[in-house]
């Protein structure tokens, strides 16, 4: 194969997935409008946050899947917290902790354990899940408040009308910037890079990847919890389900934006460009009427086209 041609079929399955869903697009009338696209980014937020923090695990040769369960326990927590102070503040705070702790457990356990990282997350998935059952002791619990200055937002004028524009939308904008500068401007990020690229080497290099590892899965459950934050500032409800299936959107949202599932490619705009992408998508699908089956059929699907394609560039490179 010619290797002026092998960027571009890397690329190819993002190529034709942004044509597929521009065709689409442009057969909709009613989808170029400032209150459709700002919707897509208000929707996309939560999930978004979510990608944020699988890119820093995935680009360092990990993998998270309980990042929904995650989202289910920190939620559980703070609708309790929440009913004993009735603070804003301390909710977010604990939120905040305890994704920051539970992403740090399954580092402990991938880096300093050895265990693999798919089957670690997918323990603690089951772990965390349940969990949270306990927790709400198996019912809903409903009327959580203390985030819903989160779901106000701001008036947008435009040329094609005014559009409203909560600030879930705004804080997915700026947490995915904060991890760009940390990815790509700070000798951390670098080290991340190293990492999933050949993590042996990294180490001989004086890079201290157990350490490495764990903060990996620790920005992952951060991430979570920022995105429990937007979750309950927008569904005030916190149940035993919430967030079932987030884990697989937020991998897709991952390897449609480029990130490699073998570590040390990729970037953070990518992943929130690929969330944007499959959420237009999604939104494309509902407003043609199509069952909400179908949306699950595209994330498979898309999951399964783009590690393909990853897993044949690799190899054609080592040939």
């Amino acid at each position: 194969m010619p290797s002026q041609l092998r960027p571009l079929l890397t690329r190819l399955p993002q190529i034709l997935l942004i044509s597929a869903a521009l065709v689409l697009m442009l057969r909709t009338d009613r989808f170029f409008t400032p209150g459709t696209l700002a919707s897509i980014l208000t929707q996309a937020s939560i999930v978004g946050v979510l990608a944020i923090g699988q890119t820093f695990v995935l680009i360092g040769g990990g993998f998270d899947l309980s990042q929904g369960a995650m989202l289910a326990l920190t939620a559980a927590v703070v609708a309790h917290l929440a009913q004993w102070t009735g603070s804003g503040p301390a909710c977010m705070a604990a939120a905040l902790a305890v994704g920051l702790a539970l992403g740090a457990l399954n580092g402990f356990f991938v880096a300093v354990v050895r265990t693999n990282p798919f089957v670690t997350t997918l323990s603690s998935l089951l772990i965390y899940r349940g969990a949270a059952f306990i927790a709400l002791g198996g019912q809903p619990f409903a009327n959580i408040r203390v985030f819903q200055a989160i779901d106000a937002g701001f008036k947008i004028k435009m040329r094609m009308g005014d559009t409203y524009l909560p600030y879930r939308g705004l804080i997915f904008l700026v947490v995915t910037l904060l991890a760009w500068i940390t990815l790509r401007r700070s000798v951390f990020g670098q080290h991340i890079y190293a990492l999933g690229g050949n993590a042996e080497a990294a180490r001989l290099a004086g890079v201290r990847t157990v350490r490495l590892r764990v903060a990996t899965f620790a920005l992952s459950g951060l991430a979570t919890g920022v995105a429990t934050v937007l979750y309950l500032s927008w569904v005030r409800v916190s149940k035993a389900d919430t967030g079932t299936g987030f884990e697989f959107d937020s991998i897709a949202a991952c390897v449609v934006g480029g990130v490699s599932l073998q570590g040390g490619r990729g970037s953070v705009v990518g992943a929130a460009a690929g969330c944007l992408l499959l959420q237009a998508l999604r939104t494309q699908i509902t407003m043609s009427g199509f069952p909400e089956e179908y949306r699950t059929l595209v994330t498979g699907l898309v999951i399964l086209t783009f590690a393909a394609a990853d897993a044949l560039a690799r190899r054609s490179e080592r040939a």
